[in-house]
This record gives structure tokens, C-alpha cells and sequence, in this order.
């Protein structure tokens, strides 16, 4: 039913409100009463982190060592003696040699794990309290009072 069909006797305000069909004699408007509901809930969201960079330093280390060289000294001595029985044994070509030898400083290396760097994460768990507003409809009735002419009021 539209508010057309209504009689024209009847002050209707159209504010969306659904019209019921005639019934018998009298017409009505349906106002719905809504009333919203909270449903508390929650969802997971990234908050954040740690990043972990690692690198590679070099540090000078130094020290000191004692290296030990060796140097071939040739001399020659001037000698006037009688040979000897050795000396008939090294009457004859040949050649001698002496070699020379040094010590040179080694560094030698081996890493080592020193110390470790662990990451984990630990829940905790917290109670909040959450405020928000609900919407609801409400109906107030009010009796509208109309004077006739006879100057009676009628309800």
C-alpha cells in the first residue's frame, strides 16, 4: 500500500517506513526498531621486528718473534806448517758447499667460534578492554490531542 491510498484524512510522514497492507478498516505503518550487536574479535597484524646484519671486520694484530739466519763466513789464513796424514786426503780436486738457511715469520690461522647470536620470539598474552557504541532505535509514542469546533476536546 503507498501512501496515495492512504485516507486523506490521515497525516502519514514518509521517512522510509515500510506501509503494511489494509487491514479490515484501518491502515498502518510499520517503523522498524533496529537495534546493532557487537561481536568482539581480533585479528593478527605485523607490529614490527629485528633484523640481524652480520659483517666482516678485519683487525691488525702484531707480535713480535725471533727469527734466527744463518750467513756463510769465508776466510782465508795463511799457514806455513809440515802436512799431516789428514791433509794428503784433501790433496785433490773438488768442491765443498755450505748452504745457508733463515727462518721467516708464518702467521697461521684458525677461526673459532666465540660467541652466538640467538634469535627466538616468546608470546605474551594481555587482556584490553574495548569500548565502542552500538546503535539501536528507539520509539517514543505521543498522543497528539485536536480541538473540534464545538471547542471539545477529543482523544
Amino acid at each position: 500500500m503507498s501512501k496515495k491510498d492512504l485516507p486523506k484524512d490521515r497525516n502519514v510522514t514518509d521517512k522510509g517506513y515500510k506501509d503494511i497492507e489494509r487491514e479490515g478498516y484501518r491502515d498502518e505503518v510499520a517503523i522498524p526498531v533496529i537495534e546493532e550487536q557487537a561481536e568482539l574479535g581480533k585479528r593478527g597484524m605485523e607490529k614490527g621486528g629485528v633484523r640481524v646484519n652480520s659483517r666482516i671486520t678485519e683487525t691488525p694484530v702484531e707480535g713480535e718473534i725471533n727469527l734466527r739466519e744463518e750467513h756463510v763466513n769465508v776466510e782465508r789464513r795463511p799457514v806455513d806448517r809440515p802436512l799431516q796424514a789428514g791433509d794428503v786426503e784433501n790433496f785433490r780436486e773438488g768442491s765443498l758447499e755450505v748452504r745457508e738457511y733463515a727462518e721467516k715469520p708464518v702467521v697461521s690461522k684458525e677461526a673459532r667460534v666465540k660467541e652466538e647470536v640467538v634469535i627466538g620470539k616468546e608470546a605474551t598474552e594481555r587482556t584490553e578492554t574495548v569500548r565502542d557504541s552500538v546503535k539501536r532505535t528507539d520509539v517514543d509514542i505521543e498522543k497528539i490531542d485536536t480541538t473540534i469546533d464545538d471547542g471539545k476536546r477529543r482523544r
